[in-house]
């Protein structure tokens, strides 16, 4: 191979290597970053309480698909997941109580009847933080609505 075409070589591929540096060093980055702690982990459509103050409001629905429970900041919360039956809807409140024995949790939402929305399920993720360790370590199942769910 003639020098002068080895060296245009050369000089194309110290340029992809260059141009595809960045890259590299963005995908070592969050390759090495740490998925081991709760606190800092990201979960899929988390939501907030939302109160509905002055905006025109009416009940709605939520469908519970799974309670799981998880550890945050060293203390145990429940990983509440499902779906709400349109894109406006929102969590309101979320509480808890024992009766006859059984643990339940209580979710209501709210959505604005003036509103349009999409008609699709929209998944959702909340993080239950105001039960104690005690009283889970008494329960082996939640219940929601009439529906008992593993913990």
């Amino acid at each position: 191979m003639h020098p002068y075409k080895r060296s245009k070589m050369i000089i194309r591929t110290v340029k992809i290597l260059y141009s595809l540096l960045p890259i590299l060093i963005i995908a070592a980055g969050c390759a090495s970053s740490s998925q081991n702690d709760n606190k800092h982990q990201a979960y899929s459509n988390l939501v907030k309480l939302e109160k509905p103050g002055n905006t025109p409001h009416q009940p709605s629905k939520v469908y519970v698909d799974s309670v799981k429970q998880i550890n945050i900041d060293n203390r145990v919360a429940l990983l509440i997941s499902g779906t709400f039956p349109d894109g406006c809807t929102k969590l309101q409140d979320v509480s808890h109580f024992v009766r006859n024995d059984s643990l339940h949790l209580a979710l209501t939402s709210w959505r604005n009847p003036e509103m349009m929305c999409t008609q699709a399920l929209s998944p959702f993720s909340y993080i239950y933080d105001k039960i104690t360790k005690e009283e889970l370590s008494n329960h082996s199942e939640i219940f929601i609505k009439s529906t008992a769910y593993k913990l």
